[in-house]
């Protein structure tokens, strides 16, 4: 695994006094990420092995900016270009034709593709597919459900072109009644989910110590159990306690 988080990286020699904990949603820059080892490892893992995998947890708990590190990271641990790494962000697409649409334009077609046109495009090619919030899909006005049924048969094989990681609020099979008589839904091709869940107390404290590291104003143990306490250890509302917290401390 890369270092770039590296919770043991060296204090720079000039205390800081600028706020550490600013990130709101998505964490896109790999220094500003931390933790998830395990659990990224087990994802290049399996996607190692051709497998579709299933992300699940509550809003705000880190999934986003999982994705977004799996694709920063994935062409060195899968040795793969970074074009091979595509994300389709489901919170912009409104409709199954948007979804082909924005899926063909970042797989880099020069046209907007589907059925056996689109699998004959892509034979003989490799991508890992990024679905964020894949819940806009539940919307029966828009999405037919035809959309899955084609994501599936593109991902689904040892040679299928597509790897699929797909993060959500709630299971696959929650999400998606689907009748197994007539195509295998997602969820059984993704198998069971990889749950995103809160920092434990342990790793609260090492991230609120990592970003303090080499700042003027610092927490005390006590004080970072007061936000683990109130937070859950959940990463947004840890964030933003403990930038309060800090405004707090900085006036004094």
């Amino acid at each position: 695994m890369p270092q770039e988080n590296n919770p043991l990286a060296q204090p720079s020699p000039a205390l800081s006094r600028v706020n550490p904990f600013g990130d709101r949603g998505c964490i896109r820059e790999p220094g500003r990420f931390f933790g998830r080892k395990p659990l990224l490892q087990r994802i290049f893992n399996e996607l190692h092995k051709g497998s579709s995998l299933s992300l699940v947890g509550e809003s705000q708990v880190g999934k986003s900016s999982i994705l977004a590190m799996v694709r920063h990271w994935g062409p060195k641990a899968l040795k793969l270009a970074p074009e091979q790494f595509i994300h389709v962000d489901m919170q912009v697409i409104r409709n199954e034709d948007e979804f082909f649409e924005a899926l063909c334009e970042e797989l880099q077609l020069i046209e907007t593709l589907r059925g056996f046109r689109l699998n004959r495009a892509l034979q003989g090619k490799r991508y890992i597919v990024c679905l964020d919030e894949i819940e806009k899909m539940v919307n029966q006005q828009h999405f037919t459900g035809s959309e899955r049924e084609e994501l599936r048969g593109f991902a689904d094989g040892a040679d299928a072109p597509l790897s699929l990681l797909i993060a959500s609020r709630s299971p696959l099979n929650v999400l998606f009644d689907d009748d197994p008589t007539r195509t295998s839904p997602l969820h059984g091709l993704c198998g069971a989910p990889l749950r995103v869940d809160a920092f434990s107390q342990p790793e609260a404290q090492a991230f609120l110590t990592h970003r303090l590291t080499g700042n003027a104003v610092q927490f005390t143990p006590a004080q970072m159990q007061q936000l683990y306490d109130k937070t859950g250890g959940h990463p947004a509302r840890l964030q933003a306690a403990a930038a309060d917290l800090y405004r707090q401390l900085a006036k004094r």
